[in-house]
């Protein structure tokens, strides 16, 4: 198993988060608990780059679209970047490919 990892650079407003390995269950928690740490600390552009994210479950889809809302709700903007092709995958499965933002 590889649990998620998860990297948070914030450069004034903006803060730029890398997700590593699994997004699911037992890891989803995290990302809320971060993105909404730096939404309380002033946070207002998000920008979470995907390309290793190697599982996502329906938990950690929630918590991506848990977190934009929140996000918006303040004012702000959270994009998704460049998701990794299971990311990918299970975004087009569901229908919200809409929310992801694909590489440049």
């Amino acid at each position: 198993m590889s649990y998620a990892k998860i990297k948070v650079a914030c450069y004034r407003k903006a803060v730029e988060v890398s997700l590593t390995g699994e997004l699911d269950i037992r890891t989803a928690s995290q990302l809320v608990r971060e993105i909404e740490q730096r939404l309380q600390e002033g946070g207002r552009v998000f920008r979470v780059d995907l390309r290793n994210v190697s599982f996502l479950d329906s938990v950690g889809v929630k918590a991506l679209l848990c977190c934009l809302r929140s996000v918006r709700v303040r004012g702000g903007r959270m994009l998704l970047t460049r998701p990794s092709s299971q990311v990918r995958k299970v975004f087009a499965a569901l229908g919200l490919e809409c929310f992801l933002v694909p590489a440049a």
